[in-house]
Protein backbone atom coordinates (compact mmCIF):
# COMPACT_ATOMS: atom_id res chain seq x y z
CA UNK A 1 0.00 0.00 0.00
CA UNK A 2 0.53 3.96 -0.32
CA UNK A 3 2.74 5.23 2.41
CA UNK A 4 0.61 8.03 3.74
CA UNK A 5 2.07 10.48 5.53
CA UNK A 6 -1.40 12.45 6.86
CA UNK A 7 -4.03 12.31 9.38
CA UNK A 8 -7.54 10.64 8.89
CA UNK A 9 -10.21 12.37 7.71
CA UNK A 10 -11.70 12.24 11.25
CA UNK A 11 -8.68 13.45 12.93
CA UNK A 12 -8.79 16.47 10.12
CA UNK A 13 -12.27 17.29 11.29
CA UNK A 14 -10.94 17.76 14.89
CA UNK A 15 -9.53 21.04 13.74
CA UNK A 16 -12.23 23.82 12.90
CA UNK A 17 -12.96 23.62 9.25
CA UNK A 18 -15.22 25.54 6.98
CA UNK A 19 -18.20 24.54 4.89
CA UNK A 20 -16.66 24.49 1.67
CA UNK A 21 -13.60 23.12 2.85
CA UNK A 22 -15.23 19.85 4.33
CA UNK A 23 -17.37 19.56 0.87
CA UNK A 24 -14.26 19.94 -1.36
CA UNK A 25 -12.66 16.76 1.28
CA UNK A 26 -15.98 14.85 0.82
CA UNK A 27 -16.38 15.48 -2.66
CA UNK A 28 -12.81 14.03 -2.90
CA UNK A 29 -13.43 11.23 -1.03
CA UNK A 30 -16.82 10.68 -2.83
CA UNK A 31 -14.99 10.70 -6.34
CA UNK A 32 -12.86 7.43 -4.69
CA UNK A 33 -15.82 5.89 -3.80
CA UNK A 34 -17.22 6.57 -6.98
CA UNK A 35 -14.18 5.21 -8.80
CA UNK A 36 -14.82 1.54 -7.04
CA UNK A 37 -18.07 1.53 -7.88
CA UNK A 38 -17.12 1.96 -11.48
CA UNK A 39 -14.21 -0.81 -10.94
CA UNK A 40 -17.64 -3.07 -9.47
CA UNK A 41 -16.76 -2.73 -5.96
CA UNK A 42 -18.65 -1.78 -2.67
CA UNK A 43 -16.65 -0.44 0.39
CA UNK A 44 -19.56 -1.03 2.15
CA UNK A 45 -18.00 0.41 5.75
CA UNK A 46 -17.53 4.18 4.24
CA UNK A 47 -16.38 6.43 7.47
CA UNK A 48 -14.38 9.28 8.53
CA UNK A 49 -11.85 6.68 9.96
CA UNK A 50 -11.48 4.78 6.68
CA UNK A 51 -10.47 7.92 4.64
CA UNK A 52 -6.72 9.70 4.76
CA UNK A 53 -5.71 13.30 4.18
CA UNK A 54 -1.89 13.24 3.06
CA UNK A 55 -0.07 16.16 3.90
CA UNK A 56 -0.64 17.00 0.02
CA UNK A 57 -4.21 17.50 1.23
CA UNK A 58 -5.01 14.85 -1.32
CA UNK A 59 -7.74 12.12 0.20
CA UNK A 60 -7.93 8.60 -0.37
CA UNK A 61 -10.54 6.28 0.47
CA UNK A 62 -9.15 3.21 2.77
CA UNK A 63 -9.51 -0.12 4.24
CA UNK A 64 -11.58 -1.93 1.82
CA UNK A 65 -11.67 -5.35 4.34
CA UNK A 66 -15.51 -5.61 4.10
CA UNK A 67 -15.40 -4.59 0.06
CA UNK A 68 -17.20 -7.02 -2.03
CA UNK A 69 -17.47 -6.76 -6.10
CA UNK A 70 -20.51 -6.75 -7.61
CA UNK A 71 -21.56 -9.69 -9.44
CA UNK A 72 -22.55 -7.28 -12.80
CA UNK A 73 -19.37 -6.04 -12.29
CA UNK A 74 -17.54 -9.39 -11.79
CA UNK A 75 -16.40 -9.56 -15.67
CA UNK A 76 -13.73 -6.67 -15.40
CA UNK A 77 -10.73 -7.47 -16.97
CA UNK A 78 -11.56 -10.72 -18.24
CA UNK A 79 -12.30 -11.43 -21.76
CA UNK A 80 -15.14 -11.57 -23.95
CA UNK A 81 -17.99 -14.10 -22.52
CA UNK A 82 -15.78 -15.36 -19.81
CA UNK A 83 -18.54 -16.23 -17.21
CA UNK A 84 -20.14 -14.22 -14.22
CA UNK A 85 -19.28 -14.02 -10.97
CA UNK A 86 -21.60 -15.06 -8.76
CA UNK A 87 -20.68 -13.11 -5.52
CA UNK A 88 -23.05 -12.94 -2.43
CA UNK A 89 -22.76 -8.86 -1.08
CA UNK A 90 -24.20 -10.12 2.27
CA UNK A 91 -24.47 -13.72 4.06
CA UNK A 92 -28.00 -14.53 5.24
CA UNK A 93 -28.49 -12.86 8.69
CA UNK A 94 -25.19 -11.60 8.84
CA UNK A 95 -24.40 -7.39 8.67
CA UNK A 96 -21.44 -6.56 7.95
CA UNK A 97 -19.33 -2.77 8.52
CA UNK A 98 -20.22 0.12 11.38
CA UNK A 99 -23.79 0.28 12.20
CA UNK A 100 -23.52 4.20 12.51
CA UNK A 101 -22.96 4.58 9.31
CA UNK A 102 -25.06 1.86 8.11
CA UNK A 103 -27.88 2.07 5.19
CA UNK A 104 -30.96 0.84 6.54
CA UNK A 105 -30.77 -2.12 3.87
CA UNK A 106 -27.16 -3.11 5.60
CA UNK A 107 -28.31 -2.70 9.28
CA UNK A 108 -31.68 -5.91 8.31
CA UNK A 109 -29.09 -7.89 6.55
CA UNK A 110 -30.53 -7.34 3.13
CA UNK A 111 -28.59 -6.63 -0.06
CA UNK A 112 -26.63 -3.57 -0.67
CA UNK A 113 -25.20 -2.16 -3.80
CA UNK A 114 -23.51 1.48 -4.49
CA UNK A 115 -26.15 3.21 -3.05
CA UNK A 116 -25.30 1.81 0.18
CA UNK A 117 -21.86 3.68 -0.02
CA UNK A 118 -23.77 6.72 -1.03
CA UNK A 119 -25.85 6.59 2.31
CA UNK A 120 -22.51 6.14 4.71
CA UNK A 121 -21.35 8.94 2.78
CA UNK A 122 -24.09 11.01 3.74
CA UNK A 123 -24.23 9.92 7.01
CA UNK A 124 -20.67 10.64 7.36
CA UNK A 125 -20.79 14.13 5.51
CA UNK A 126 -23.75 14.89 7.50
CA UNK A 127 -21.62 14.38 11.21
CA UNK A 128 -19.21 16.58 9.97
CA UNK A 129 -21.33 19.71 8.87
CA UNK A 130 -23.20 19.38 11.58
CA UNK A 131 -21.12 18.21 14.33
CA UNK A 132 -23.36 15.47 15.29
CA UNK A 133 -25.08 12.06 13.60
CA UNK A 134 -28.10 12.46 11.76
CA UNK A 135 -29.97 9.40 13.34
CA UNK A 136 -29.45 9.24 17.83
CA UNK A 137 -29.81 5.50 18.97
CA UNK A 138 -27.74 4.49 22.05
CA UNK A 139 -28.69 0.79 21.11
CA UNK A 140 -28.25 -1.05 17.91
CA UNK A 141 -31.94 -2.12 17.98
CA UNK A 142 -32.57 2.19 18.70
CA UNK A 143 -30.21 3.14 16.09
CA UNK A 144 -31.60 0.54 13.59
CA UNK A 145 -35.18 1.58 14.15
CA UNK A 146 -34.71 5.68 13.78
CA UNK A 147 -32.38 4.60 10.19
CA UNK A 148 -35.19 3.05 9.00
CA UNK A 149 -37.43 5.35 9.90
CA UNK A 150 -35.82 7.98 8.25
CA UNK A 151 -35.79 9.43 11.69
CA UNK A 152 -33.65 12.61 11.00
CA UNK A 153 -32.24 14.45 14.04
CA UNK A 154 -33.12 18.25 13.70
CA UNK A 155 -30.25 20.18 12.84
CA UNK A 156 -28.86 22.34 15.51
CA UNK A 157 -29.97 25.98 15.63
CA UNK A 158 -26.42 27.67 15.23
CA UNK A 159 -26.09 25.75 12.32
CA UNK A 160 -24.74 27.71 8.94
CA UNK A 161 -25.31 24.48 6.74
CA UNK A 162 -27.37 25.93 3.50
CA UNK A 163 -30.78 24.70 2.74
CA UNK A 164 -29.46 23.22 -0.50
CA UNK A 165 -26.60 21.44 0.48
CA UNK A 166 -28.84 19.70 3.60
CA UNK A 167 -31.43 18.82 0.76
CA UNK A 168 -28.12 17.04 -1.34
CA UNK A 169 -27.20 15.05 2.52
CA UNK A 170 -30.90 14.34 3.36
CA UNK A 171 -31.81 12.54 -0.31
CA UNK A 172 -28.41 10.93 0.11
CA UNK A 173 -29.90 9.30 3.20
CA UNK A 174 -33.29 8.79 2.37
CA UNK A 175 -34.37 4.78 3.84
CA UNK A 176 -35.16 3.72 0.42
CA UNK A 177 -31.72 3.28 -1.96
CA UNK A 178 -34.34 4.48 -5.14
CA UNK A 179 -34.99 7.73 -3.70
CA UNK A 180 -31.70 8.59 -3.25
CA UNK A 181 -29.29 9.64 -6.21
CA UNK A 182 -28.82 7.12 -8.69
CA UNK A 183 -25.39 6.82 -8.69
CA UNK A 184 -22.26 8.61 -6.91
CA UNK A 185 -21.35 10.79 -9.62
CA UNK A 186 -24.56 12.39 -9.49
CA UNK A 187 -24.35 13.24 -6.08
CA UNK A 188 -21.22 14.69 -6.55
CA UNK A 189 -21.90 16.65 -9.15
CA UNK A 190 -24.81 18.44 -7.29
CA UNK A 191 -22.22 18.39 -4.01
CA UNK A 192 -19.57 20.43 -6.28
CA UNK A 193 -21.48 22.79 -7.20
CA UNK A 194 -20.99 26.45 -5.83
CA UNK A 195 -23.63 27.13 -3.41
CA UNK A 196 -22.51 30.57 -3.20
CA UNK A 197 -22.56 31.18 -6.88
CA UNK A 198 -25.95 32.41 -7.64
CA UNK A 199 -25.47 35.09 -4.45
CA UNK A 200 -22.14 35.74 -5.75
CA UNK A 201 -23.97 36.96 -9.47
CA UNK A 202 -26.76 38.22 -7.53
CA UNK A 203 -24.29 41.05 -5.51
CA UNK A 204 -22.82 41.70 -8.59
CA UNK A 205 -25.47 42.50 -10.70
CA UNK A 206 -26.96 44.13 -7.85
CA UNK A 207 -23.54 46.50 -7.21
CA UNK A 208 -23.16 47.22 -11.14
CA UNK A 209 -26.70 48.22 -11.25
CA UNK A 210 -25.66 50.24 -7.92
CA UNK A 211 -23.15 51.96 -9.77
CA UNK A 212 -25.11 52.91 -12.94
CA UNK A 213 -27.57 54.31 -10.70
CA UNK A 214 -25.21 56.01 -8.40
CA UNK A 215 -23.50 57.42 -11.74
CA UNK A 216 -26.56 58.45 -12.81
CA UNK A 217 -27.49 60.56 -9.49
CA UNK A 218 -23.92 61.74 -9.66
CA UNK A 219 -24.72 62.99 -13.64
CA UNK A 220 -28.01 64.71 -12.62
CA UNK A 221 -26.47 66.51 -9.53
CA UNK A 222 -23.13 67.95 -12.01
CA UNK A 223 -25.61 68.54 -14.87
CA UNK A 224 -28.32 70.16 -12.50
CA UNK A 225 -25.33 72.03 -10.46
CA UNK A 226 -24.63 73.55 -13.98
CA UNK A 227 -28.06 74.36 -15.27
CA UNK A 228 -28.54 76.06 -11.73
CA UNK A 229 -25.68 78.16 -12.16
CA UNK A 230 -26.85 78.93 -15.66
CA UNK A 231 -30.48 80.03 -14.69
CA UNK A 232 -28.87 81.96 -11.90
CA UNK A 233 -27.06 84.06 -14.13
CA UNK A 234 -29.91 84.65 -16.12
CA UNK A 235 -32.43 85.41 -13.28
CA UNK A 236 -29.32 88.06 -12.47
CA UNK A 237 -29.09 89.56 -15.97
CA UNK A 238 -33.07 89.47 -15.85
CA UNK A 239 -32.82 91.56 -11.77
CA UNK A 240 -30.48 93.71 -13.46
CA UNK A 241 -33.22 94.36 -16.37
CA UNK A 242 -36.08 94.65 -13.66
CA UNK A 243 -34.63 97.47 -12.82
CA UNK A 244 -33.69 98.82 -15.78
CA UNK A 245 -37.06 98.50 -17.19
CA UNK A 246 -39.04 99.65 -13.74
CA UNK A 247 -36.92 102.85 -14.07
CA UNK A 248 -37.55 103.41 -17.44
CA UNK A 249 -41.61 103.04 -16.92
CA UNK A 250 -41.45 105.64 -13.91
CA UNK A 251 -39.34 108.06 -15.95
CA UNK A 252 -42.03 108.05 -18.64
CA UNK A 253 -44.71 108.25 -16.42
CA UNK A 254 -42.73 111.23 -14.75
CA UNK A 255 -42.38 112.79 -18.41
CA UNK A 256 -45.79 112.14 -19.80
CA UNK A 257 -46.89 113.81 -16.08
CA UNK A 258 -44.91 116.95 -16.70
CA UNK A 259 -46.09 117.25 -20.42
CA UNK A 260 -50.21 117.42 -18.41
CA UNK A 261 -49.84 119.38 -16.24
CA UNK A 262 -48.04 121.99 -18.70
CA UNK A 263 -51.08 121.78 -20.66
CA UNK A 264 -53.50 125.35 -20.19
CA UNK A 265 -56.78 122.70 -19.03
CA UNK A 266 -54.69 121.61 -16.03
CA UNK A 267 -53.71 125.24 -14.66
CA UNK A 268 -58.23 125.31 -15.16
CA UNK A 269 -58.38 122.55 -12.81
CA UNK A 270 -55.67 123.63 -10.33
CA UNK A 271 -57.92 126.66 -10.39
CA UNK A 272 -60.83 125.45 -9.83
CA UNK A 273 -62.69 125.86 -6.22
CA UNK A 274 -66.20 125.25 -5.21
CA UNK A 275 -67.05 129.26 -3.77
CA UNK A 276 -70.55 128.21 -2.96
CA UNK A 277 -68.19 126.35 0.11
CA UNK A 278 -67.07 129.80 1.41
CA UNK A 279 -70.61 131.59 0.46
CA UNK A 280 -69.31 133.21 -2.60
CA UNK A 281 -71.20 131.32 -5.24
CA UNK A 282 -73.91 129.04 -5.85
CA UNK A 283 -73.49 125.46 -6.03
CA UNK A 284 -75.45 125.37 -9.59
CA UNK A 285 -72.29 127.84 -11.02
CA UNK A 286 -69.80 125.84 -9.50
CA UNK A 287 -71.66 122.75 -10.97
CA UNK A 288 -71.59 124.90 -14.27
CA UNK A 289 -67.62 125.37 -14.28
CA UNK A 290 -66.76 121.89 -13.41
CA UNK A 291 -68.94 120.71 -16.65
CA UNK A 292 -66.55 122.86 -18.74
CA UNK A 293 -63.43 121.83 -16.73
CA UNK A 294 -64.59 118.39 -17.82
CA UNK A 295 -65.57 118.75 -21.71
CA UNK A 296 -62.32 120.78 -21.62
CA UNK A 297 -60.35 117.40 -20.63
CA UNK A 298 -62.82 115.34 -22.83
CA UNK A 299 -61.85 116.92 -26.07
CA UNK A 300 -57.73 117.09 -25.19
CA UNK A 301 -55.86 115.10 -27.66
CA UNK A 302 -53.78 112.74 -24.97
CA UNK A 303 -52.31 110.51 -27.96
CA UNK A 304 -49.17 111.61 -27.35
CA UNK A 305 -49.30 111.22 -23.41
CA UNK A 306 -51.19 107.84 -23.59
CA UNK A 307 -48.58 105.86 -25.66
CA UNK A 308 -46.22 104.18 -23.84
CA UNK A 309 -45.02 101.72 -27.25
CA UNK A 310 -45.55 101.01 -30.42
CA UNK A 311 -46.36 97.26 -29.18
CA UNK A 312 -48.40 98.38 -25.82
CA UNK A 313 -51.90 99.34 -25.50
CA UNK A 314 -52.77 102.85 -24.72
CA UNK A 315 -52.68 103.76 -20.80
CA UNK A 316 -55.48 105.20 -19.08
CA UNK A 317 -55.37 109.03 -18.20
CA UNK A 318 -57.26 110.33 -15.43
CA UNK A 319 -57.93 113.86 -13.79
CA UNK A 320 -59.30 114.49 -10.08
CA UNK A 321 -59.71 117.29 -8.21
CA UNK A 322 -58.72 118.56 -4.73
CA UNK A 323 -61.71 116.89 -3.32
CA UNK A 324 -61.11 113.73 -5.11
CA UNK A 325 -63.87 113.91 -7.52
CA UNK A 326 -63.13 112.45 -11.16
CA UNK A 327 -63.05 114.92 -13.56
CA UNK A 328 -61.72 112.58 -16.19
CA UNK A 329 -61.21 109.42 -17.25
CA UNK A 330 -59.91 108.71 -20.94
CA UNK A 331 -61.47 105.01 -20.47
CA UNK A 332 -64.96 106.63 -20.23
CA UNK A 333 -65.22 110.12 -21.32
CA UNK A 334 -68.83 110.57 -20.31
CA UNK A 335 -67.99 109.66 -16.08
CA UNK A 336 -66.77 112.29 -14.00
CA UNK A 337 -67.73 113.59 -10.40
CA UNK A 338 -67.01 109.87 -9.39
CA UNK A 339 -65.77 110.01 -5.74
CA UNK A 340 -62.68 108.66 -6.00
CA UNK A 341 -61.24 109.00 -2.17
CA UNK A 342 -62.09 105.27 -1.83
CA UNK A 343 -58.46 104.24 -3.58
CA UNK A 344 -55.88 104.34 -0.72
CA UNK A 345 -53.45 105.95 -3.95
CA UNK A 346 -55.70 108.91 -4.26
CA UNK A 347 -56.08 109.50 -0.92
CA UNK A 348 -52.86 109.29 0.01
CA UNK A 349 -52.16 111.57 -3.02
CA UNK A 350 -54.27 114.01 -1.27
CA UNK A 351 -53.11 113.90 2.16
CA UNK A 352 -49.96 113.88 2.06
CA UNK A 353 -49.10 116.06 -1.34
CA UNK A 354 -46.30 113.61 -2.52
CA UNK A 355 -45.07 114.27 -5.90
CA UNK A 356 -45.39 110.76 -7.15
CA UNK A 357 -46.76 107.16 -6.64
CA UNK A 358 -46.51 104.21 -8.05
CA UNK A 359 -48.71 100.95 -6.94
CA UNK A 360 -49.11 97.98 -8.50
CA UNK A 361 -53.02 96.50 -8.46
CA UNK A 362 -55.59 94.37 -9.06
CA UNK A 363 -57.61 95.63 -12.21
CA UNK A 364 -60.39 93.79 -10.18
CA UNK A 365 -60.43 95.44 -7.17
CA UNK A 366 -64.09 96.33 -6.25
CA UNK A 367 -63.01 99.96 -5.48
CA UNK A 368 -61.18 100.58 -8.54
CA UNK A 369 -64.05 98.78 -10.54
CA UNK A 370 -66.55 100.88 -8.66
CA UNK A 371 -64.60 103.91 -9.39
CA UNK A 372 -65.13 104.03 -13.28
CA UNK A 373 -61.75 104.99 -13.72
CA UNK A 374 -60.97 101.76 -16.51
CA UNK A 375 -64.37 102.46 -18.24
CA UNK A 376 -66.71 100.09 -18.87
CA UNK A 377 -64.78 97.10 -19.48
CA UNK A 378 -61.96 96.88 -16.84
CA UNK A 379 -58.72 94.61 -18.32
CA UNK A 380 -57.96 91.72 -16.55
CA UNK A 381 -54.52 91.19 -14.48
CA UNK A 382 -52.42 93.79 -12.42
CA UNK A 383 -52.00 97.46 -13.36
CA UNK A 384 -49.84 100.17 -12.85
CA UNK A 385 -51.13 103.13 -11.17
CA UNK A 386 -48.82 106.46 -11.33
CA UNK A 387 -50.29 109.43 -9.44
CA UNK A 388 -49.05 113.23 -9.39
CA UNK A 389 -50.10 115.43 -6.72
CA UNK A 390 -50.06 119.32 -8.12
CA UNK A 391 -48.96 121.34 -5.69
CA UNK A 392 -49.65 125.27 -5.53
CA UNK A 393 -49.01 127.30 -2.62
CA UNK A 394 -48.35 123.83 -0.45
CA UNK A 395 -52.15 122.84 -1.47
CA UNK A 396 -52.66 120.21 -3.37
CA UNK A 397 -54.76 121.34 -5.80
CA UNK A 398 -55.29 117.99 -8.32
CA UNK A 399 -54.10 114.94 -9.01
CA UNK A 400 -53.32 113.28 -11.81
CA UNK A 401 -54.03 109.50 -12.33
CA UNK A 402 -51.90 107.27 -15.34
CA UNK A 403 -53.30 103.82 -15.58
CA UNK A 404 -51.30 100.87 -17.57
CA UNK A 405 -51.62 97.42 -17.95
CA UNK A 406 -48.90 95.36 -15.83
CA UNK A 407 -48.54 92.41 -18.72
CA UNK A 408 -47.35 95.24 -21.36
CA UNK A 409 -44.33 95.39 -19.54
CA UNK A 410 -43.32 91.71 -19.02
CA UNK A 411 -41.89 91.71 -22.80
CA UNK A 412 -39.57 94.90 -21.46
CA UNK A 413 -38.05 92.45 -18.71
CA UNK A 414 -37.47 89.28 -20.93
CA UNK A 415 -34.13 88.95 -21.76
CA UNK A 416 -34.13 85.52 -23.09
CA UNK A 417 -36.95 83.03 -24.61
CA UNK A 418 -36.22 80.54 -21.74
CA UNK A 419 -37.16 82.59 -18.00
CA UNK A 420 -40.17 82.68 -17.72
CA UNK A 421 -42.07 85.59 -16.07
CA UNK A 422 -44.79 86.99 -13.61
CA UNK A 423 -45.73 89.80 -11.63
CA UNK A 424 -47.76 89.53 -8.77
CA UNK A 425 -48.72 91.62 -6.10
CA UNK A 426 -50.30 90.58 -2.44
CA UNK A 427 -53.67 92.18 -0.95
CA UNK A 428 -55.64 91.50 1.72
CA UNK A 429 -58.09 89.76 -0.80
CA UNK A 430 -55.64 87.05 -2.18
CA UNK A 431 -52.52 87.42 -4.66
CA UNK A 432 -52.60 87.99 -8.31
CA UNK A 433 -50.30 87.14 -10.97
CA UNK A 434 -49.85 87.77 -14.51
CA UNK A 435 -47.19 86.44 -17.41
CA UNK A 436 -46.32 83.18 -18.20
CA UNK A 437 -45.27 81.56 -14.70
CA UNK A 438 -47.55 78.82 -13.92
CA UNK A 439 -50.29 80.76 -12.17
CA UNK A 440 -50.39 78.30 -9.12
CA UNK A 441 -46.33 78.76 -8.85
CA UNK A 442 -46.51 82.62 -9.04
CA UNK A 443 -49.19 82.59 -6.29
CA UNK A 444 -47.10 80.27 -4.08
CA UNK A 445 -44.36 82.14 -4.22
CA UNK A 446 -45.54 85.76 -4.55
CA UNK A 447 -45.43 86.88 -0.76
CA UNK A 448 -42.88 87.53 1.37
CA UNK A 449 -40.41 84.95 3.43
CA UNK A 450 -38.53 83.57 -0.12
CA UNK A 451 -34.78 84.55 -0.65
CA UNK A 452 -32.55 83.77 -3.40
CA UNK A 453 -33.05 80.64 -5.98
CA UNK A 454 -35.47 77.87 -5.04
CA UNK A 455 -36.47 74.43 -6.69
CA UNK A 456 -40.37 74.19 -7.01
CA UNK A 457 -42.54 72.26 -9.14
CA UNK A 458 -45.85 72.70 -10.88
CA UNK A 459 -47.54 70.98 -13.64
CA UNK A 460 -45.02 67.89 -13.44
CA UNK A 461 -41.97 70.54 -14.35
CA UNK A 462 -39.33 71.10 -12.03
CA UNK A 463 -38.56 75.13 -12.06
CA UNK A 464 -35.62 77.07 -10.67
CA UNK A 465 -37.48 80.21 -9.13
CA UNK A 466 -36.41 83.26 -7.76
CA UNK A 467 -38.96 86.62 -6.48
CA UNK A 468 -37.42 89.75 -7.00
CA UNK A 469 -39.16 92.95 -5.49
CA UNK A 470 -40.47 95.70 -7.19
CA UNK A 471 -39.95 99.03 -5.37
CA UNK A 472 -40.38 102.44 -6.25
CA UNK A 473 -39.78 105.65 -2.99
CA UNK A 474 -38.03 102.93 -0.96
CA UNK A 475 -41.58 100.85 -1.18
CA UNK A 476 -42.46 97.52 -2.01
CA UNK A 477 -45.22 97.57 -4.78
CA UNK A 478 -45.21 93.67 -5.76
CA UNK A 479 -42.86 91.13 -7.03
CA UNK A 480 -41.24 89.87 -10.19
CA UNK A 481 -41.52 85.96 -10.44
CA UNK A 482 -39.06 84.41 -12.44
CA UNK A 483 -39.13 80.60 -13.32
CA UNK A 484 -36.99 78.74 -15.76
CA UNK A 485 -37.47 74.87 -16.32
CA UNK A 486 -35.02 72.36 -15.51
CA UNK A 487 -35.13 70.38 -18.49
CA UNK A 488 -31.62 68.02 -17.88
CA UNK A 489 -30.99 65.56 -15.76
CA UNK A 490 -33.39 62.80 -14.55
CA UNK A 491 -36.45 64.26 -15.80
CA UNK A 492 -37.79 61.24 -17.43
CA UNK A 493 -41.05 60.99 -15.38
CA UNK A 494 -42.19 63.02 -12.23
CA UNK A 495 -40.19 61.65 -9.44
CA UNK A 496 -37.86 60.27 -11.45
CA UNK A 497 -34.70 61.86 -9.34
CA UNK A 498 -36.16 59.73 -6.10
CA UNK A 499 -36.93 56.96 -7.33
CA UNK A 500 -33.55 56.68 -8.76
CA UNK A 501 -32.69 57.58 -5.04
CA UNK A 502 -34.77 54.49 -4.13
CA UNK A 503 -33.99 52.00 -6.25
CA UNK A 504 -29.97 52.84 -5.37
CA UNK A 505 -30.46 52.32 -1.95
CA UNK A 506 -32.05 48.97 -2.84
CA UNK A 507 -29.63 47.63 -5.22
CA UNK A 508 -26.93 48.33 -2.79
CA UNK A 509 -29.19 46.73 0.42
CA UNK A 510 -29.24 43.16 -2.21
CA UNK A 511 -25.78 43.73 -3.15
CA UNK A 512 -24.67 43.62 0.58
CA UNK A 513 -27.12 41.25 1.29
CA UNK A 514 -26.16 38.92 -1.09
CA UNK A 515 -22.31 39.84 -1.14
CA UNK A 516 -22.93 38.59 2.62
CA UNK A 517 -24.12 35.60 2.06
CA UNK A 518 -21.90 34.13 -0.76
CA UNK A 519 -19.56 35.50 2.15
CA UNK A 520 -21.04 33.13 4.44
CA UNK A 521 -21.47 29.99 2.36
CA UNK A 522 -17.95 30.25 1.39
CA UNK A 523 -16.23 30.82 4.25
CA UNK A 524 -18.50 29.89 7.09
CA UNK A 525 -17.74 27.30 9.87
CA UNK A 526 -19.64 24.26 10.49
Amino acid sequence: MELVVGTSLRAWLDTPRTIPEITRAFAAAGRGLAAAHAAGIVHRDFKPDNCLVGADGRVRVTDFGLAAARAEAATIGRGPGAPVADVALTAAGTVLGTPAYMAPEQLVGGNVDSRSDQFSFCVALYEALYGQRPFAGKTFEELADNVCDGALLPPPTSSRVSRALRAIVVRGLAVRPGDRFATMDALLVELSRDRARAWRRTAIVAAILGGVLALGLVVDLVMRARMSATIAQAFTATGRQVDRAFGLLADRFDTSANLIYNLAVMRDVAGHRDDSDFGLGEHAQDETDLATIHETLRSQDWTLVRQFGRKQAPSILAVADKKGRLLFTSADGDRWQQDLLGLPWIKRALERGTPNGLALVRADDPALVASGLLGPVPPTGLVFVFTRALVLNHEVTSVLVQILPAASQIDAIRIDDDTRISLAVADPSGRRAIGDVPVELALALAGPGEAGVVERRAGGVTYDVQVLPMTYADEVIGQVVLARAKTEGLSLFPGARATFAALLIVALLVALGTARRAHELTHARA
